[in-house]
């Protein structure tokens, strides 16, 4: 029984989470090659190492060969709506495990922005320029998980932080319209924090509803962590936001190396 832990109390992005998979031990070439069956041209992926209180730390950049609509309204037409992301994802070679957690995961995220935003689930356009940064983050966390092969996954409650945002809609309340959705609709455990900023994005935040099998309060969590770091691998990613939190941290319990 492998069991992933995930101390998500620092907040949760998807290049956290996909530098904190790669911190584990997943090869950047495992990753590398799911995210190629895509078919995507659009994007280079960019992975640097750093430290925290001395320990490594993974950061993940995903850099767009096109910034040009970056900023422009989702609805412009220079995005992939959701209907056409889910063809993608089928027609590529990835295993059908990554694709069931794939879709599960877009799902989630998908029916907080068509919530947000009073649009059919398949007509969804992401804010990111061609919906690239979701498609990597989501399809991304998805491969490294099915490389890991954890049977169970347990996770701590998320902050949110609060505060405002800027994104392609404007300037937004922390936490965004489709987090909040997915706060409720998922019940995904969470709080506010006193960190003024946002903690916790849309993909984060569907990543975790879509694959955490249960979450434990802040000391029953550090308990069973505790308990099982001893000769088992910690990884750490990192996100773009300096928030003064330590990385997020995931953990494999089991005795089967990576």
């Amino acid at each position: 029984m492998k069991t992933l832990y995930i101390d998500c109390r620092s907040g949760a992005s998807g290049d956290m989470t996909l530098g904190a998979l790669l911190s584990l031990g997943v090869p950047l070439q495992v990753l590398e090659d799911g995210l190629a069956s895509l078919g995507l041209n659009e994007f280079d992926l960019a992975v640097h190492e750093t430290e925290y209180n001395g320990s490594p730390v993974t950061d993940v950049d995903v850099i767009l060969h096109n910034k040009e609509h970056a900023w422009i309204h989702p609805y412009s037409g220079k995005y992939r709506n959701y209907g056409e992301i889910k063809e993608m994802i089928e027609k590529s070679s990835l295993s059908e495990h990554t694709k069931m957690l794939s879709r599960r995961i877009f799902d989630i995220k998908a029916a907080a922005e068509s919530e947000a935003h009073g649009v059919p689930v398949n007509e969804v356009q992401f804010h990111e320029v061609g919906a690239v940064d979701s498609i990597v983050d989501i399809v991304g966390a998805a491969i490294c998980l099915d490389y890991i092969g954890a049977d169970k996954v347990i996770g701590t409650h998320v902050p949110t932080g609060f505060g405002t945002v800027e994104c392609a809609w404007g300037t937004l309340l922390v936490p965004a319209p489709a987090v909040a959705s997915i706060l409720k609709k998922t019940r995904l455990p969470h709080y506010r924090s006193d960190i003024e900023m946002e903690l916790l994005t849309p993909t984060g935040a569907a990543i975790l509803a879509g694959i955490v099998d249960r979450f434990e309060e802040n000391e029953s969590f550090e308990a069973l962590w505790n308990s099982a770091k001893a000769g088992n691998r910690i990884g750490r990613g990192t996100g773009k936001r300096d928030t003064g939190l330590p990385p997020m941290a995931v953990m494999l319990d089991s005795s089967e190396v990576i």
